[in-house]
This record gives structure tokens, C-alpha cells and sequence, in this order.
């Protein structure tokens, strides 16, 4: 068996424990967890803008880690400023001006550097050495230019997570998002030994891309399908839900996400008649969810509206449990892991139909609706109101189902059969 690296640079350089639950940093805490309990060779380094460099650290994990899972066990204080490298394309001005904010982004960043005792890390030559990253695009292709101005070349498996910036919808506003996303990735692929997805979906979404240009030429391409497993905390639960039926969203903003399609549908129950459960919207708080819910046209059902803002994982958990239903209304996803989490805890998932993924994470024991009909999520949240022992044997069948659910060891056992680490 080989040594295998693996990249906590992710939740490095977001060490604000906000986001510490969602997406991205989610998936590196939760497969770091597991790859650390792995019966392999698996050592852990994070990216230091302030050397340019790769240090070697020891997690923290479960108990011992404030996100009750696993980080870095690097002080807050540590969290470096992050610039970027590069750029999609040439500007003058900027390429002028750039490399001073660089040098002082990293004078500020050696500062930080203090507050890290000396022997919680070890420099790392990573030369010729297997690396796994599940972490964003646009940090990889940071680290990567890097490491290619001292010579050091390193065998990266990246996870990548979905190619939804690249479309129009995603960020309609602004392309520079879209520009930028796809520079880094066209960087990340060419500095690839294999790449990594976390879907059948999203890996023949890299393919297409590629075929069609928008891509790189790419290397082996393998699907890691990420998991449904929720994992118990010993956090504290000061968030609780409503005791009445509610419908659980999480994560869900407007336009991609579509909470459109979850307001509209409970705007049609009002209007017909039919009851209205409360529904409870879990996430980081949004301007432009506050504004879009602000509408006049919604005070008939302003107070259903439930908001839980930046829940920890033990008060998920119970949002989760007490839910009458979740709803993912997405027009796209690379995975979906809240329809995954609602399932391992035996609650009942409405998802899109129209976002491919969502079919492989939900099989046949989630059900389906057009996100461009709100009234079909409508009539489905109706009917599991309305029928409680349909409900009722519905949620028995996803209990029953639990055993063929994904497990977050599951995935670090795909990671490590695909990178050839056991």
C-alpha cells in the first residue's frame, strides 16, 4: 500500500466554523474523518499561502474537534487571507497592481503564521507523491501554480463536485464566477493524474464539457458517489424545529436552488383551500432570499415561514427527524446531500426531477416532481398531509431501505480503491 495525502487546505482556509456543515467543507471533514479511522497510509497537509508551501498536520477529530467530526487542528487565528493566482485572462492594470496585494496578503498571512505552535506541523515535499483533494476548484489551481514555479510535480486525484457554474442560469448576473470557475478547472485537470466525481451525473457532465471544448483533454475519470449518512454530534441543539408538521428545506436559495418552487406551492395550498404546513428554510442567511421572501404577495402565508439560520450538525439532525417532509426543488445538483441525509433518518424526500443526480441519490424511495410545477410539490406535500397511512408505510419503506444506503466510510473506501492506496 501507498502513502496517500490527503488535502484539509479546504477547511484551512475557511476556518470560520459558519459553513463548517454545508457542501464542500462538509464532504472534505466527513471523508477526512474516515480516511483518518482507514486501515491505510493516509497523512494530512494543508496549503499555506503565507509559504507557498504544504505542511503536514494532525486533525482533530470527533470530541476533540469543534466541529465534533475533524479539522485541521490549526488555531483560528491561522486562517490565511487567500488571493488568487491566476487568472482567465490579461488586464494591465490589474497584472500590475496584483503581485503588491499579493505580497502583502502574504505578510499579513506569516503574521497569522505565528499563532501556529511549531510542532503542529512539518513542511512536506509533496514531489512525486498521490494527493487527494475534495476541496474547491479555485484552491487547487492556486496550489498547483505554486508548486509548478518550484518544480514540484505531484500526482493530484481531485473529487470534483459538479460543472454548474459553467452554465448560463447558474450565475446569469456575471460571468466572471463562470470564467473564473472554469480557468481553475481547466488548470486542475491538466495537473491531474485521475479525476474524481461524486456522481455517475457529474462525471458525465465533465466528459461532455470536455468533448465538447469547454474542457481539457482529460485523464481517467471515476465516479465516487457521495453518501447519504448524517453522522451524530455531541454538539449542543439550540435551534429546534416547530412542534407542528413542517416541511424542511436546507440550503435552498433562489434561482438554481428554485426556493420559488417551494413558496409557489405553498402560496397554491393557501389559495386552494388545502392546509399549509409551516416550512422551515435551514442555511446561512441570504440578502437575496430575505428580499425575495419580503414580497407582499407571500403575507398570506408569512406565517408558516420558519427560518433556522446556520444550524450545527446535531440541530440538522433534528430539523431532519421532526420534518414531515424535505423538499429539494433544484434544477440541478451535483449530488444532493440533504435528500441523502433525510433518507438515512427515515424522513420522506420531494426532489426535482429534474435534476439527474437527485435520481441517484433518492433511487426509488424518494418522490419526484417538475421544479417548474409548483403545483405537483404542492399536491405531494397535500397527499402526505392527508393520508397518514400512506405516509406512514412510506416512511417504514425507507426505514427498511437504510442497510443499501451510502455511508461516509463508503466513500473513503472508493477514494482509496480508485487512487490505488489499498
Amino acid at each position: 500500500m501507498g502513502v496517500l495525502y490527503y488535502d484539509l487546505s479546504e477547511q484551512f482556509l475557511a476556518s470560520g466554523l459558519k459553513f463548517k456543515y454545508y457542501g464542500i467543507s462538509r464532504t472534505v471533514m466527513e471523508v477526512g474523518f474516515e480516511l483518518a479511522r482507514a486501515d491505510a497510509d493516509v497523512r494530512f497537509v494543508i496549503f499555506s499561502p503565507a509559504h507557498e508551501r504544504f505542511f503536514e498536520v494532525t486533525p482533530r477529530i470527533g470530541a476533540d474537534s469543534p466541529t465534533g467530526v475533524l479539522d485541521p487542528g490549526l488555531p483560528p487565528e491561522a486562517t490565511p487571507i487567500r488571493m488568487r493566482y491566476t487568472f482567465p485572462k490579461p488586464n494591465k492594470l490589474r497584472d500590475f497592481l496584483y503581485p503588491i496585494a499579493l505580497w502583502g496578503a502574504r505578510m499579513i498571512n506569516r503574521r497569522r503564521w505565528r499563532s501556529v505552535p511549531a510542532d503542529a506541523v512539518r513542511e512536506v515535499n509533496l514531489d512525486g507523491q498521490t494527493l487527494v483533494s475534495l476541496g474547491r476548484p479555485k484552491i487547487m489551481a492556486d496550489y498547483l501554480t505554486a508548486l509548478a514555479r518550484d518544480g514540484v510535480q505531484v500526482k493530484l486525484n481531485p473529487l470534483l463536485h459538479d460543472m454548474i457554474p459553467i452554465y448560463e442560469f447558474a450565475h446569469s448576473s456575471s460571468k466572471l464566477f463562470s470564467n473564473n470557475f472554469t480557468h481553475d478547472n481547466h488548470l486542475v485537470i491538466k495537473g491531474s493524474e485521475r479525476l474524481l466525481s461524486n456522481s455517475a451525473f457529474t462525471k458525465a457532465e465533465i466528459e461532455r464539457f470536455s468533448a465538447s471544448g469547454h474542457l481539457p483533454p482529460l485523464p481517467e475519470v471515476v465516479a465516487v458517489p457521495l453518501c447519504h449518512e448524517l453522522r451524530p454530534t455531541n454538539e449542543p441543539v439550540n435551534q429546534t424545529g416547530p412542534d407542528e408538521p413542517y416541511v424542511l428545506c436546507v440550503g435552498i436559495l433562489t434561482g438554481r436552488k428554485n426556493l420559488e418552487c417551494v413558496m409557489e406551492a405553498m402560496l397554491h395550498l393557501h389559495d386552494t383551500g388545502r392546509p399549509v404546513p409551516l416550512l422551515v428554510l435551514a442555511g446561512a442567511q441570504r440578502k437575496r432570499t430575505d428580499t425575495y421572501l419580503e414580497q407582499v404577495r407571500f403575507d398570506p402565508i408569512r406565517d408558516r415561514l420558519h427560518i433556522i439560520t446556520n444550524p450545527n450538525q446535531a440541530e440538522l439532525r433534528r430539523l431532519y427527524e421532526g420534518a414531515l417532509a424535505l423538499a429539494i426543488p433544484s434544477r440541478m445538483e451535483g449530488w444532493g446531500l440533504p435528500l441523502g441525509e433525510a433518507l438515512w433518518l427515515g424522513t420522506p424526500g420531494l426532489a426535482s426531477n429534474a435534476a439527474e443526480a437527485l435520481r441517484e441519490v433518492g433511487g426509488d424511495l424518494a418522490q419526484y416532481f417538475d421544479p417548474e410545477d409548483p403545483k405537483a410539490l404542492a399536491g405531494l406535500i397535500d397527499n402526505l398531509q392527508s393520508d397518514p397511512e400512506a405516509y406512514a408505510a412510506l416512511k417504514e419503506r425507507i426505514a427498511a431501505a437504510k442497510g443499501s444506503l451510502r455511508t461516509w466510510k463508503d466513500v473513503a473506501q472508493d477514494i482509496l480503491a480508485a487512487t490505488g492506496t489499498i
